[in-house]
């Protein structure tokens, strides 16, 4: 096993990044004493007025340091996020794709092609290329949900569909829009088995930018206007 660096390692370290600091420093502020004997003040004493190249020198010593990577703002919500994994399961068909994310929230062209595929309408075994945004809000909620080194269950209620499929659905309730955006593949209906369909709706309206609709047992998002709605 290495060396590794010590106590004092660490103070020459510091005491070299600030003598480093003080080199760059305007020779004005350069020439200034650390302490002033005659003045009963100095260079970080609050006696005398600070001067604006005072007041940066003393900035580098007494920011705070930057938010970490991983934090990153949705929609004007500010949520912190580690790696997770999402197990969806089609209600349907009781197909299952398990999802594998980073901080970023970044899939690939493979994995947008097999989410596609996932959430294909299966009546007339259709593709439609998914909207990103739509599948980006799916997996900053599920995130928001998401535990470390857990796998996060979801079921998907509906994705894609062709316009006979949503007509055939209007003929059997009013719920289902004669222009719905399910056609367009910008909508996706889901739930989480261990969530209240009301706290997801909740974390749902935080998050997404588009529609977000609540039903009974799942919620509608999609990637159109900004509207909410309850059925």
């Amino acid at each position: 096993m290495g060396k590794g660096l010590g106590m004092s390692d660490d103070v020459s370290l510091s005491r070299r990044s600030f003598v480093s600091g003080l080199l760059c420093m305007p020779t004005g502020l350069g020439a200034a004493p650390l302490i002033d004997l005659n003045r009963g003040g100095g260079l970080f004493s609050g006696g005398t007025k600070t001067t604006e190249a005072e007041q940066r020198m003393l900035n580098l010593y007494t920011q705070e340091a930057p938010a970490t990577p991983d934090e990153r703002q949705i929609s004007g919500v500010s949520t912190l996020l580690s790696p997770f994994k999402v197990r969806l399961k089609n209600a349907n068909t009781d197909e299952r794709l398990v999802v594998e994310l980073s901080e970023s929230l970044n899939m690939g062209q493979d994995e947008n092609r097999r989410l596609s595929y996932f959430l294909r309408d299966w009546r007339e075994d259709e593709v439609q290329s998914i909207d990103l945004k739509v599948l980006d809000d799916l997996m900053a909620i599920c995130g928001a949900f998401a535990k470390p080194d857990e796998v996060l269950d979801v079921r998907i209620t509906s994705g894609y569909r062709t316009q006979k499929t949503n007509e055939m659905l209007r003929q059997k309730s009013n719920q289902v829009a004669r222009n719905s955006l399910h056609m367009e593949g910008k909508a996706i209906d889901f739930s989480l088995p261990n969530t209240p369909t009301r706290q997801l709706s909740t974390k749902a309206q935080e998050i997404c930018g588009g529609g977000v609709g609540t039903y009974r047992t799942f919620v509608h998002i999609d990637s159109g206007v900004a509207r909410r709605w309850a059925a």
